[in-house]
């Protein structure tokens, strides 16, 4: 009956729902959140219990009070109701055992004791504004736990100030996390950049390497690319028509056939 969070079941009782005000709105939103905090361990724990009507809190459960707080007017009837129960109050004060206790030992193991290694890319991006800057865009995905440290080095040497920048940790929703740290910078033929990554689940330091492709390189790389695709075009019907006549009852395959020579293209190495 619950919309608590956490592992255990609900409690098999449950306050009654905090009564509508006066005139209902179209939409709205009506919430009850649990939320635990730990100090030391179980040493000493703060359960809240939250009751949220249309985005404002009216009525909590504070374990440290030990009985329901009215935060707004409209929360005051029903807190002062729910302190007169003493069932609900009881019950309340259980759940800093039954719900928060119980569930710190079963997932404290799984979320201490989790690694999982960073993911880590870079990707240059040209920057529309400044003619010779580009962006190097360092991503670090899909890691546990959420504590990480990301560097840029630019020819060994560390690059920091108003040229780097992060973006905020991201949640996936499976227990990873993800974010970018970019680089702005003009790069230079023989520069070597590195994206450097710190984290739990590495016994040292990831590094990445990226250098600046000069424009003849790069047209060479395209020649390449279109030549191997030509290519493909000129032996695709060969081989299809090869295939066709020479296939047998007995499925099978041809041999010997003769296709015509590949056109010579410059190698994009």
């Amino acid at each position: 009956c619950d919309t608590v969070q956490g592992v255990s079941p609900p409690p098999p009782r449950c306050p009654q729902s905090v009564p509508p005000p006066p005139v209902s709105p179209e939409h709205f939103l009506h919430q009850r959140r649990g939320e635990c905090h730990f100090q030391n361990g179980t040493q000493r724990v703060h359960y809240l219990y939250r009751f949220i009507w249309d985005r404002q809190e009216i009525v909590r459960f504070d374990s440290q009070v030990g009985k329901f707080e009215a935060l707004t007017e409209l929360g005051r009837p029903t807190a002062e109701k729910w302190n007169q129960d003493r069932d609900i109050l009881q019950q309340k004060k259980a759940e800093v055992d039954a719900f928060c206790s119980h569930n710190h030992g079963i997932t404290l193991p799984f979320a201490r004791d989790r690694r999982v290694q960073p993911i880590v890319t870079i990707a240059p991006m040209d920057q529309p504004t400044t003619s010779h800057n580009i962006l190097l865009i360092c991503n670090v995905g899909r890691f546990y736990p959420p504590k990480i440290e990301i560097k840029w080095f630019k020819n060994g040497e560390e690059e920091e100030g108003s040229q780097v920048w992060n973006t905020n940790l991201i949640q996936n929703g499976d227990w990873t996390f993800q974010t970018e740290v970019m680089l702005e910078t003009q790069p230079e033929r023989g520069d070597v950049y590195t994206c450097q990554v710190d984290h739990a689940s590495l016994k040292e330091p990831v590094t990445v390497q990226w250098e600046p492709q000069s424009d003849a390189a790069r047209s060479k790389m395209w020649t390449g690319i279109v030549g191997f695709v030509l290519g493909l075009v000129f032996v695709a019907p060969g081989v299809f028509l090869c295939v066709k006549n020479k296939k047998g009852d007995d499925g099978a395959t041809c041999l010997g056939c003769s296709f015509p020579l590949l056109p010579l293209f410059p190698s994009p190495f």
